[in-house]
């Protein structure tokens, strides 16, 4: 699935230069460019939906909740929090309500956490607001539209993202989100679902549609924020847990309309309510998280006046100490492609990761930083956000066993909010930058060392995070070689005579000194050596890092093994072994394409032909036709052709002449046995002119059922029976 995509429905124009002239005689630092440009095209008496804001805001800083925990000390906070916004709004509004009461203007929306309202007016009437000295600005109430979502219907269970961010280990801490409430701002929440309706924290300040079509009681009529809220804290009716934080409890904000749009103005009353559900300052009702799996993904790496409309709406609420967390965008694989609302520096924004081949690679969509808005890291961490099972519509209770897989990272951020969740059940009294703090630095890197622009910080790791807050080291062990989180070196085939080097890195994700004692080295033998080590006998600070660096070297054919062992003192993690594993071979040759041409235009039944692979150690190789309408093979289709089986004479004759070159220059023999190995090799593995290529006879199948204008990529795929695969050129072809 993808992210909410928030498109305008009025073109967006980043330059205010390039904006037509509206012939009004209003402030253009006052008057939005959106709205100066629809002002051109209205009619005189035709009203618009705008935005006022008043000059006169509150320093939301300055009331900041001293106590995260609940409590009196934070009840009381909090409500001078909302008294001081409230007050403040009544009495800046007083001499813009007697503007509005004039020209008849009635029932405009308060919108007191940012000090305005939402109203409609006509040109001569924003032309006279925008002239009152008490007016910081007037703005298009904005149209924003969610387009529908594609997800893939399923069943059965879904632990392994769960798994991946280690909620289980909490859990079994008895830790699972009990005491935190959780607000889904989203396109509403299917309260039927048995995963999600018992979680309902319930009563009159617990659910707000500002759009006034569902008020009483949850409903979603898209699926996407019931989508969200079951990987955050979903039940085990489909037989396993969906959610990371099954005891948190929800309330929820359907800021999307049912026909999938949202007015700005919607959003901010949103936001509003959150901090105050139930009208009443006195009583602390508000969320402990904001879950918001949605942004502006329509204008990535944009950070202005414009698309920071609900910056002061999340610095309010932090101000509150309520974690607000948000998509980091499906706007990848580009670099500087981060979005609003996220990019924000008051926001926290979560990227996703998860491929067809890896769980833990930068899924292709997951948006890249640097920020937009002060160039800082973005996103701010990864989690699962690639084929999740999760909770789906149930047509009014009609259909309780619905699910669906979904992909983005919407549900990537709805991984974090409920790791937050059980961390905040363990830790009530952490403040939210705190708790941010934890998360960033108890991540597991990915990538490039240290944070980066893909990966942020790295994957959320619960129980990391948990040893961070509990001021225990903490060693998060990984290797470079995917899957990087398996304490498996892979080495895979090396030819014998060459050789391939893979690092282990360890980290201290903990608060305190991690302290390392020697690696144990005793099962690493040839072909296998340790080139390097800054780890043994070390002291990691808080966030540090060290590396083993590992070789492997063949000098036959054969498989390998062998193991390393970090020792330290992590508390239930003192030693950590990484196995190692390596096969003396060669890698196949490719199947070589020969049709359809490379651009060739072709029917919807297509005869693929080739030359068939080989193999140099005479392994028996098995090939396989891969075609797929994306060039980078996502969505393919992968067919298995003819094999090509083992060759003995490559096996007894190219092998031995191989080892008696090696053997030739490493003993010094004489050079009438070199050029007699030299000769061997040449007759045996296909030199001297003749069998250097693949068997003369082409192979060929045929595909049929191709989309008719459609554009393929194919290539062919060997792989021995070592495992070891190559991949021929990729060729494209066009469908008539």
């Amino acid at each position: 699935m993808k992210l909410v995509t928030l498109k305008l429905l009025l073109g967006l124009y980043l330059g205010i230069c390039l904006l037509p002239e509206s012939g009004l005689a209003v402030q253009e630092e006052i008057v939005g460019p959106y709205l100066r440009s629809a002002l051109v095209k209205a009619g005189a008496d035709e009203r618009l939906p705008v935005i006022v804001r008043m000059k006169s805001q509150v320093a939301v800083d300055t009331f900041a909740s001293p106590f995260r925990k609940r409590g009196p000390a934070r009840a009381l906070a909090r409500a001078n929090l909302i008294r001081a916004l409230r007050a403040r709004a009544e009495q800046s509004r007083q001499p813009l309500q007697k503007v509005l009461d004039r020209h008849g203007i009635t029932e405009p929306r308060q919108l007191w956490l940012i000090n305005g309202m939402a109203l409609k007016a006509s040109r001569a009437q924003i032309e006279e607001m925008a002239g009152m000295p008490e007016v910081a600005s007037i703005v298009l109430d904005q149209v924003i539209k969610l387009p529908g979502d594609v997800t893939t219907q399923a069943t059965g269970a879904a632990e392994p993202n769960i798994a991946l961010v280690k909620a289980p280990e909490l859990w079994a801490l008895g830790y699972a989100g009990q005491g935190i409430t959780v607000a889904i701002v989203d396109t509403g929440v299917d309260i039927d679902h048995p995963d999600l309706g018992a979680s309902w924290r319930g009563g009159t300040n617990s659910w707000f549609d500002p759009n006034n079509e569902h008020p009483l009681v949850p409903i979603d009529s898209d699926g996407h924020g019931t989508q969200a809220a079951g990987l955050l804290l979903g039940g085990n009716h489909s037989g396993a847990f969906i959610g990371v934080a099954p005891e948190a409890e929800w309330i929820g904000v359907k800021i999307f309309a049912d026909d999938d749009t949202a007015l700005s103005s919607a959003i901010h009353a949103g936001f509003q309510w959150l901090l105050d559900p139930d009208g009443n300052p006195g009583t602390d009702d508000a969320p402990d998280i904001v879950n918001n799996s949605w942004g502006f993904d329509g204008y990535p790496d944009v950070c202005s006046t414009l698309t920071s409309e609900f910056r002061s709406d999340v610095q309010a609420l932090k101000a509150a100490n309520i974690a607000v967390v948000f998509a980091a965008g499906n706007t990848g694989p580009e670099d500087s492609s981060s979005i609003t609302p996220a990019n924000y520096p008051e926001s926290f924004a979560v990227g996703a990761v998860g491929t067809f081949t890896s769980a833990t690679q930068v899924s292709s969509f997951s948006a890249h930083g640097p920020s937009a808005c002060d160039d800082t890291i973005y996103p701010e961490l990864v989690a699962p956000g690639f084929q999740l099972l999760t909770s789906d519509l149930t047509d009014g209770g009609m259909s309780p066993d619905a699910y669906s897989l979904v992909s983005g990272t919407s549900f990537s951020t709805a991984h974090v909010s409920g790791v937050m969740a059980l961390l905040l059940s363990a830790y009530p009294d952490t403040p939210v930058t705190t708790l941010e703090t934890a998360l960033k630095q108890s991540a597991s890197d990915l990538g490039p060392l240290d944070a980066d622009n893909t990966y942020g910080y790295g994957l959320i790791d619960s129980l990391a995070a948990f040893n961070y807050l509990t001021g225990s080291p903490d060693i998060d062990v990984t290797d470079s070689i995917s899957p990087e989180r398996d304490h498996v070196v892979a080495f895979g085939s090396v030819a014998p005579g060459g050789g391939a080097s893979a690092s282990v890195r360890v980290r201290n994700t903990g608060s305190a000194s991690l302290s390392l004692g020697a690696a144990e080295v005793s099962q690493i033998e040839e072909p296998f050596s340790v080139s390097s080590d800054t780890c043994s006998n070390r002291l990691l600070l808080a966030g540090e890092t060290c590396s083993i660096a590992l070789r492997f070297a063949p000098a036959s054919p054969g498989s390998f093994d062998g193991s390393l062992t970090i020792l330290s003192n992590a508390v239930n993690e003192e030693r950590v072994t990484v196995t190692i594993s390596g096969t003396g071979n060669a890698p196949p040759v490719a199947p070589r394409p020969l049709d359809p041409a490379d651009g060739a235009t072709v029917g919807t039944s297509v005869t693929f032909r080739w030359l068939p692979a080989s193999d140099a150690d005479g392994d028996s190789v098995a090939q396989f036709l891969v075609y797929s309408p994306h060039a980078d093979f996502s969505f393919s289709t992968t067919r298995e052709v003819d094999t090509v089986p083992a060759v003995m004479l490559a096996t007894g004759g190219c092998l031995l002449a191989v080892l008696l070159v090696m053997l030739a220059r490493r003993r010094g023999l004489t050079s009438g046995l070199v050029v007699m190995a030299l000769l061997l090799l040449m007759v045996a593995c296909g030199g001297g002119g003749g069998g250097s290529e693949s068997p003369a006879e082409s192979q060929s199948t045929t595909v049929s059922g191709l989309v008719s204008g459609a554009t393929y990529y194919w290539k062919m795929v060997a792989r021995d029976s070592h495992g070891a695969e190559t991949q021929s050129v990729t060729r494209i072809i066009h469908v008539q």
